[in-house]
């Protein structure tokens, strides 16, 4: 007779971890500490939710609800968030709520917790008590400014975060022409929270691995607008090493239009195009058919072609007003230019390349029923990423959480399978071969770098890093004198290899053979073309992690596209959401998704690398940069995904919040984000601007109201913070406890960051940049 096996699901990467994710009290929505501990839920730790008992987490309240019927327990972002948790009411202000909190982390290894020092400190869970409590507990804060940064209890948010870190400054890319009626954007949704819950994921796991050394836990410190910081390092590179009469250091010191923007409109919408590269620009003739205004000498440069670039622009234009999106997407991917449709997020919802992947997901919900939502950011070969539980409804695990006693002081981590002693560093004894380059991967094995990893870049001899000649130190640019590469590669050692010879194909095997990780973001079958591919690596090495990052994954109709940071965001809907009110798409400044899909890299490497100390079981990380930044706008794609709306740009405006957006102030281009987050708040901000009366005026006096006029609002608000400096409103409003922040430029972000001698900006000596 056959014999049949009993099925058994796949592994999960970090099952037996126990995570608790603490509320965040604060007015301001904050879903950074949510998305981190679904990080680690969707790979299979053990998540509690504590929510407040009657209202619970602000995600509930927020929507997009089913047929616009406000419902706590199915609110699309709330179902989203929460996947795989197990949720328990308890009320922190009370003593007993404070000793079932004491209970949960007595067995836990990590907490997420996203309040203000302040707040934890009156409620006894700061992370000095907890840690002394519980000293092999890793308990991260997850706040707006750093728990122990000169900001620590000052109020922020997405809005505020997004503005103070640089990015908002230069969002939207190159696509501003009248700077005083077009303000400085944020991106569409809330994409600081997200990053930061990913940063915070990663941070975590860092921590995880210190613990894994010397059995003890820590504190880690994880800030929103530190987070969104890194967003913009390119640019530090550009403000501390270019010549100060160059285009790529004067571009920092202005919002106006200057280069090349990332989107641009075409027949039938709009499209991101970019031919910046000399290999770029000659498959781009090639796809316009050889025009004759693109042979001049003028353009024969990267130079030459910034100099000149809108009469490139100007001719780009003028082919794409005859072409489809389609049409423009097929004739440049033909000839490896990048070129992407921009979606909005049906498109998304229905494109072909997800669909292929089975990127969504169908969840069962007891309260919402079948659900479909967003799924996997990074696929994991041998413990794939899966909703086994959906988000839980308010309370639903009281009795089987709370109603069994954990034993007080219950050793976590020391001593625990898969514990390995390594060195001084958290990484110490892990080699990672890294054939990253630009930005996405390259930041994430730097960090890995810094925390004792061996990076080991294996990089091309025939055409080397391209950020290597996008500057040059006082204007000499060299292979070695890029401020920018050198800005985003810390932390590594470097071997140049042409690996279209099988000598040196056999030099990174040997390589690959000592290593414990490998790191690729190549276009889909490089790797294998030079018989590095997974299924060739794992037979020198089976215990390998490999990692792949890619604009669209390594399968699908799209998966061998050509494109990078500005053209997923067009494809994975971002850009059509991000911009003013009723407008075009914008593309978004600060590179964006690069550092943000880097950050995810690190929790996902790191978690590959947990399964396997516990297993011995290396595996194949297939991460799709679009997909991940899909992740990261669940607003809109559930609205449409439950409802079937189609979301467009809003500006810096946010549909549960009135004042939210970016304020003139006196002098010029000085602009001020304010984010009110209730009725209360908005009196005090009334207050502080002199003009009481408008706090009781019927259609401001209450949220529905400020919403139903908000363009009358903006200009009421707005008529009054000119008469400001923008740095007295801020030092005004923050003083009466309200989330507002400068609109910061790179300049003045670097000028802040020496003054203050803040950890977000440290001074690296290379011997080529200094000569």
């Amino acid at each position: 007779m056959a014999r049949f096996e009993e099925y058994r699901e796949p592994p999960r990467a970090l099952e037996g971890l126990k995570v608790v994710e603490l509320p965040c009290v604060d007015t301001m929505p904050f879903m950074a500490a949510a998305m981190a501990a679904k990080s680690f839920a969707d790979f299979g730790a053990e998540v509690v939710k504590v929510e407040p008992p009657r209202t619970g987490s602000k995600e509930r309240a927020l929507g997009p609800f089913r047929d616009e019927m406000p419902d706590p327990e199915t609110g699309g972002l709330h179902l989203f968030l929460n996947t795989n948790k197990l949720g328990v009411t308890i009320d922190l202000e009370s003593l007993r709520g404070r000793e079932l909190v004491f209970e949960l982390l007595a067995s836990a290894d990590i907490v997420f917790n996203p309040n203000r020092p302040e707040v934890s400190e009156r409620l006894g869970i700061d992370w000095r008590t907890l840690t002394a409590r519980f000293p092999k507990l890793i308990f991260v804060s997850v706040t707006f400014f750093g728990a122990e940064s000169a900001y620590r209890n000052l109020r922020g948010g997405d809005l505020v975060a997004t503005h103070m870190s640089g990015v908002g400054y230069e969002t939207p890319w190159h696509q501003v022409i009248d700077a005083g009626n077009q303000p400085p954007l944020k991106p569409g949704g809330r994409q600081s929270d997200y990053l930061t819950g990913y940063t915070a994921a990663a941070a975590a796991m860092c921590a995880l691995y210190s613990r894994k050394s010397n059995g003890a836990g820590q504190h880690v410190d994880v800030g929103q607008w530190p987070s969104m910081i890194s967003m913009v390092r390119p640019n530090i590179g550009f403000y501390s090493h270019e010549a100060r009469d160059s285009a790529s250091f004067q571009r920092l010191l202005t919002r106006l239009k200057m280069n090349a923007q990332w989107v641009y409109p075409c027949k039938d919408g709009w499209v991101s195009f970019n031919a910046g590269t000399d290999r770029f620009w000659r498959g781009a003739k090639k796809a316009l058919g050889h025009p004759e205004w693109m042979e001049t000498e003028l353009f024969n440069t990267v130079l030459g072609r910034a100099a000149n670039i809108d009469a490139i622009e100007a001719g780009v234009i003028d082919w794409l007003s005859t072409q489809t999106r389609a049409e423009a997407f097929e004739k440049a991917q033909a000839e490896h230019v990048p070129c992407f449709p921009v979606h909005s997020p049906a498109e998304v919802a229905g494109n072909e390349q997800y669909q292929a992947r089975k990127f969504f997901v169908e969840v069962d919900h007891s309260a919402a029923r079948e659900v479909r939502m967003p799924g996997a950011p990074c696929r994991f070969s041998r413990t794939p990423w899966r909703v086994v539980r959906g988000a839980p409804r308010l309370g639903e695990h009281n009795q089987k959480i709370l109603g069994k006693q954990s034993v007080a002081g219950e050793s976590r981590g020391a001593g625990r399978g898969g514990d390995v002693q390594r060195g001084p560093k958290p990484l110490s004894g892990i080699r990672i071969a890294d054939f990253g380059w630009i930005f996405a991967v390259p930041h994430a094995t730097a960090w890995l770098g810094a925390l004792g990893a061996d990076v080991i870049r294996i990089e091309s001899a025939v055409a080397p890093d391209l950020v290597r000649f996008l500057t040059g130190t006082d204007g000499a640019i060299g292979a070695n004198r890029s401020g920018v590469f050198n800005a985003i590669n810390s932390s590594r050692r470097s071997l140049a290899l042409n690996l279209a010879t099988p000598q040196a194909q056999e030099i990174a095997r040997t390589i690959i053979r000592q290593s414990d990780i490998v790191t690729e973001n190549y276009t889909v079958g490089n790797m294998a073309k030079y018989k590095l591919g997974y299924d060739d690596l794992v037979k020198i090495k089976p215990d390998i992690i490999m990692l792949s990052g890619t604009p669209l994954g390594q399968d699908g109709p799209l998966a061998q596209t050509v494109g990078f940071g500005p053209t997923t965001q067009a494809f994975a809907g971002l850009c059509h959401i991000t911009g003013y009110p009723d407008s075009f798409p914008c593309g978004i400044g600060g590179t964006w998704p690069d550092f943000a899909v880097g950050t995810g890299m690190v929790f996902f490497l790191l978690a590959a690398l947990h399964h396997r100390d516990r297993t011995g079981e290396g595996q194949y990380l297939d991460l799709s940069m679009a997909e991940m930044v899909t992740t990261m706008m669940p607003e809109a794609m559930m609205d449409f995904l439950m409802n079937g709306r189609d979301h467009g740009p809003i500006g810096n405006r946010d549909e549960s919040m009135a004042p939210h957006g970016v304020f003139p102030a006196a002098g010029e281009d000085k602009w001020i984000a304010i984010a009110i987050a209730s009725d209360e708040e908005f009196g005090r901000l009334c207050e502080a601007l002199g003009a009481s009366a408008l706090a009781s005026e019927p259609k401001f006096a209450r949220l529905h109201g400020r919403l139903d006029n908000v363009e009358e609002l903006e200009r009421e608000i707005a008529a009054r913070t000119r008469a400001y400096s923008r740095d007295e409103l801020v030092t005004k409003l923050r003083a009466r406890g309200l989330a507002a922040g400068p609109v910061y430029s790179t300049p003045e972000l670097s000028a802040w960051c020496r003054g203050c001698r803040c950890d977000s900006a440290i001074s690296i000596s290379n011997i080529a940049a200094r000569q």
